[in-house]
């Protein structure tokens, strides 16, 4: 595995990107330019090109054609982002951008990047790899951005924008298959609008939208507890309204929901040596599933379920006021509340003995509410805001560890109630010096929260010998260790609670180079909530707080458009302070394992993002990231310095996407083209120490469509599409665990390849 160095080595590549333009410039002719790209990442319409964040944003059709039905689909294009499923299981997220991350869907513990359903924030990453149904675009935000999008988002921020209703009647179903028996269909239905603006009610529009999938899994389970593993069972909707009583006042309703009925992904056996030293009897068993090789199949007797059932409910108010004292305002509102439910029982010692078997059920709600105060004047655009966030979750998790059949379980019921509040602001102004080239943006976020949370834990092993120990669990104790019960006899959990407060203030100069360049440093800050560690195995280990991480970014950017529209090339260089970040290390009992926040890293990098059309039937990508990451000190277990031993997972070194599509001359009977994409990803960690049973070995994948499109049916058209990905086979995992007997890693998918058939009406 590699190890950092600094970024001065490879600020060189900024003037070879830059040069990369000129290479394609003989092949440009006059021919029809690249798409203008609206982004709403700073809270109103503007052109990506002009808004000095890095920003990734894929509109329907790319998506579409990236087969990109949800967050992990983007993963492979965006320069900076990594999602992955954590280990267990394929709906759980795990995020990273630009090496901030949170890779546990433990509900006690914050994202480091935000994701965003329509304005509304997705808290966790339990159940965050959903499919939204009917995506407009997704943008994806690198950096902090602490001011207008608040806590957790460290890392950055991803926006799911959806489609809204026209008020025309159009549509369209598609319906597709591949193998493994995979069947799907999807599509939408925009309903002609009804009444008019400004007369009576207003004008009021509908749109439904709606998907269906099922597949087989790709690794079979030879165990007759269950067939497979990973397989598909999902279905998903969407309603949205829209009423239009005047020109002035808009209000819009979303409903969403996903369900998804599954098993368990596959997780097998890669190194069980130290096993032999623990049951020796067994371990011819266990070391008879035990293969470095991607298998076929394993024998899982525990892998029986991963369910998801997620629901949202959003209210967008919008209120314009224009020519007023202050300009042009509009007045926003956006209230949501959202709820999931998560369920998963699963195996994760890689053989048909009764080892390793979890359980965790999830119940989650949140509420939000948003104002935020548009306003723009011939010099300055600002947002004021006000936020308020609360939820209340709680967690089932018992665990059979070593019971070969038997029913003595551990347990862990743990949740917690949390709120926060926030004001915020930002304004940029142009001043008249310049000729209007320069754009100063500052701004700032306050943010308080409180978090109660309860939690009981029994570890079995010690319990059952002496409650009294401290590491019997977590539960209220008397004077003298043993624990209490409440009338009913049962263990009294243990109750803490603590608050926090963060400001996070940003600023950036942002210049006009020309019509068609654009430039921008910066300055940002964000922060990863504080609280406690709700699956913490001892009651000092739980009662000890944590408090929040904090980043500060600085950044340069470029963003042109050259070659009179026909090739993009955005680049950004950044440097990121990450102070306090969150580890876990031996308690002062010399036992527990404490989240504490063990001390500052450095991560630095170069992003580039270029989109070129040489020919009016040739589009091309090719964007890469550079990633640099060094802890500057690690407070270990002894109070030493272990930085030097210590590595930022799920945050490869080098990521390269390249595509290339090709579009033939319209045909009599519609449009045929063909498209090829590669993706690439360095080596990295999967943990924070360098675990070679876990580390990810650098892989590439390859994928290809061909499609035929715009062929006349009736009163719409059709389009019929064959795809492929992961086409040269490529054996990776995605995620790993190591219990100290053994390992098991979680393989990614094998090839995969279908066929769709789109109609739009």
């Amino acid at each position: 595995m590699y190890k950092p160095h600094n970024i001065a080595r490879t600020l060189s590549l900024l003037s070879v990107g830059a040069l990369l333009p000129a290479y394609v410039a003989p092949a440009l002719a006059q021919q029809a330019a690249l798409e203008e790209v609206i982004v709403t990442a700073q809270r109103r319409e503007e052109n990506l090109q002009e808004t000095p964040i890095a920003i990734t944003a894929l509109n329907t059709e790319t998506l579409g054609e990236l087969r990109a039905r949800d967050i992990e689909g983007i993963s492979d294009y965006t320069p900076g982002l990594m999602v992955a499923p954590t280990v267990g299981g394929s709906v759980n997220a795990t995020i990273s951008i630009r090496g901030a991350l949170n890779s546990t869907n433990n509900l006690s513990r914050d994202n480091a990047v935000g994701l965003y359903l329509d304005g509304v924030p997705i808290a966790k990453t339990s159940g965050a790899i959903f499919d939204a149904v009917d995506l407009q675009r997704m943008e994806v935000l690198r950096g902090p951005q602490g001011t207008l999008y608040g806590k957790n988002t460290i890392g950055g921020a991803i926006n799911l924008v959806t489609r809204k209703p026209s008020g025309e009647l159009e549509g369209y179903l598609q319906v597709g298959a591949g193998n493994e028996n995979l069947v799907e269909a999807r599509g939408a239905l925009d309903l002609p609008a009804v009444g008019q603006v400004g007369s009576g009610l207003g004008e009021f529009s509908a749109r439904v939208s709606g998907f269906f999938r099922e597949r087989d899994g790709f690794y079979d389970n030879t165990d007759p507890s269950e067939p497979d593993f990973d397989n598909r069972d999902q279905w998903g909707g969407r309603v949205d309204l829209r009423l239009e009583p005047s020109d002035r006042l808009l209000l819009e309703y979303g409903y969403d929901r996903f369900d998804a009925q599954q098993r368990p992904t596959m997780l097998a056996l890669t190194q069980s040596d130290t096993f032999a030293y623990v049951i020796p009897p067994l371990y011819p068993l266990v070391a008879a599933a035990t293969s470095e090789d991607r298998p076929d199949a394993i024998a899982n007797d525990s892998a029986q379920t991963s369910e998801v059932d997620i629901e949202g409910h959003s209210l967008t108010v919008t209120y314009d006021m224009p020519g007023t004292a202050l300009g042009d305002l509009t007045l926003k509102s956006i209230t949501a509340y959202r709820d999931l439910h998560t369920l998963s029982l699963s195996d994760f010692d890689g053989t048909s003995l009764d080892m390793f078997r979890f359980r965790i059920e999830n119940d989650f709600e949140q509420f939000t509410q948003e104002v935020q105060l548009l306003g723009s004047t011939d010099r300055l655009e600002y947002v004021l805001g006000l936020f308020y966030y609360e939820d209340e979750w709680s967690t089932d998790n018992p665990r059979w560890i070593f019971q070969l059949g038997g029913d003595n379980f551990d347990v862990s019921n743990r949740g917690a109630k949390d709120e926060s509040v926030a004001a915020f602001g930002q304004l940029t102004w142009t001043p008249d010096a310049f000729e209007q080239r320069l754009d100063l943006t500052v701004g700032a976020r306050w943010t308080r929260e409180t978090k109660d949370v309860h939690s009981v834990w029994v570890d079995r092993s010690v319990y059952d010998v002496n409650a009294a120990d401290p590491n019997g669990g977590v539960y209220v104790r008397d004077s003298q260790g043993n624990p209490v019960f409440s009338a009913g006899g049962d263990l009294i959990p243990v109750e803490v609670d603590d608050s926090w407060s963060e400001i996070t203030p940003m600023v950036v100069a942002a210049w006009r180079f020309s019509e068609d360049i654009n430039g921008y440093a910066k300055v940002a800050t964000g922060f990863k909530s504080g609280g406690f560690n709700g699956v913490a195995s001892t009651n000092l280990a739980f009662e000890t707080p944590f408090d929040p991480e904090t980043m500060t970014t600085y950044e340069l950017g470029l963003k042109s458009r050259l070659f009179d529209q026909r090739v993009q090339f955005n680049v950004s260089a950044f440097y990121n302070d990450y102070t306090d970040f969150q580890a876990g290390r031996l308690g002062e009992d010399a036992i527990t394992i404490v989240i504490v926040n063990a001390g500052d890293a450095t991560m630095q990098g170069v992003e580039m993002e270029l989109t070129a059309r040489p020919t009016q039937n040739l589009d091309l990508v090719l964007n890469y990231a550079f990633l640099d990451t060094a802890y500057d000190n690690f407070t270990g277990d002894d109070g030493s310095d272990v930085s030097d031993d210590r590595y930022f997972s799920y945050s490869p070194r080098n990521t390269v996407f390249a595509s290339a599509k090709y579009t033939f001359d319209p045909l009599p009977f519609g449009e045929l083209s063909a498209r090829v994409d590669y993706a690439w990803k360095d080596d990295f960690y999967v943990n924070i120490v360098d675990d070679p049973s876990t580390n990810v070995d650098a892989y590439g994948l390859l994928g290809a469509r061909v499609q035929l499109d715009q062929i006349p049916v009736g009163d719409g058209r059709l389009r019929v599409a064959a795809w492929g990905r992961n086409l040269t086979d490529e054996e990776y995992w995605n995620s790993a665990i190591n219990l100290s007997v053994f390992t098991v890693n979680q393989w990614a998918d094998p090839r995969s390849y279908g066929i769709e058939v789109n109609y739009d009406f």
